[in-house]
């Protein structure tokens, strides 16, 4: 954040871009190709990356340059860019899976709708916890932003678990 602050990394511009974006009427195209593997979970990666810099943009702006003080707030990005970290790199694999033919890609793809399944509703922690950071109209304005940012159609976490688990039993082990 210091360097996003001091203009040395490019969060500044991506924040203002979102901005721009949210500010626009909305879009029900997910800009997904429907026939593409893990389109959800791409589509969710995508709403997180949107919600982790809306945050960021959020906390930069109310705390400047006195940001390095809060010690919650950092510690809610981070878990927040985490997430996006661990599902982008969850969805990476299994696509890399799906495209060699791997065994265990079923198996991938299903752990990677968990994770998505699992982080989506993991995501109201970070607009309540952004209340700290504005309150009354503001408040509302921004989770309301938030609300936007984070359509999702949820996936069936019952199936994909039962999914993993079949596989685990076939290969009498963890499949990846």
């Amino acid at each position: 954040m210091k360097r996003a602050l001091s203009g040395q990394l490019p969060l500044l511009p991506a924040i203002k871009k979102l901005m721009d974006e949210v500010t626009q009427p909305p879009s029900f195209d997910s800009g997904a190709d429907a026939g593409e593997r893990l389109t959800r979970e791409g589509d969710v990666l995508a709403a997180v990356k949107k919600i982790a810099l809306f945050c960021a943009g959020v906390v930069s702006q109310r705390f400047m340059t006195a940001l390095q003080d809060q010690q919650e707030v950092m510690a809610d990005l981070a878990a927040i860019i985490m997430q996006v970290y661990a599902l982008e790199s969850a969805l990476l694999r299994a696509r890399k899976l799906a495209i060699a033919g791997h065994n265990s890609a079923e198996a991938a793809e299903a752990m990677t709708g968990l994770l998505a399944t699992r982080l989506w509703g993991w995501r109201s922690k970070p607009p309540a916890r952004a209340g700290g950071c504005a309150e009354g109209d503001l408040l509302r304005t921004q989770l309301a932003i938030l609300r936007r940012l984070a359509r999702f159609t949820p996936a069936n976490a019952i199936g994909l678990s039962r999914t993993v688990a079949r596989h685990c039993i076939q290969l009498e082990r963890y499949p990846l």
